[in-house]
């Protein structure tokens, strides 16, 4: 009965399996930096940080002079709507219709005999 069991053998099994190679790393070493390559280094590093620092500063200026510009600009645009209102209300008080009631409204003639015209 023992012939006929459906389990497998352990030990046919674990020699079935491949055997597992460990690789080893290769040894590397490192070498020293010179003089030169570390002020190279340095050098670079602070190079970058500066323009960081300098791009900053730029957006930070440009940024105030849009916000500047922005407010130039609506000051003119409210100007500007203030001169032709103020037009608009001189063309009114100006116009011959108001001098015309104006005149009416206090008995006045318009008398050709005392116009004059100048001429330069």
């Amino acid at each position: 009965m023992r012939e006929e069991n459906t389990a497998r053998n352990l030990q046919d099994y674990q020699e079935a399996q491949p055997e597992q190679k460990v690789q080893v790393a290769p040894k590397t070493s490192s070498v020293a930096l010179s003089k030169f390559e570390t002020f190279s280094i340095v050098g670079l590093a602070l190079l970058t940080l500066a323009l960081m620092v300098t791009l900053v500063s730029i957006k930070v200026s440009m940024t105030s002079s849009q916000n500047k510009l922005d407010s130039l600009t609506t000051q003119i645009s409210k100007t500007n709507t203030s001169n032709v209102n103020l037009r608009q209300e001189i063309s009114e008080l100006t116009s011959f219709d108001r001098f015309s009631s104006f005149a009416k409204k206090h008995n006045l003639k318009m008398s050709d005999n005392n116009v004059r015209n100048i001429s330069k």
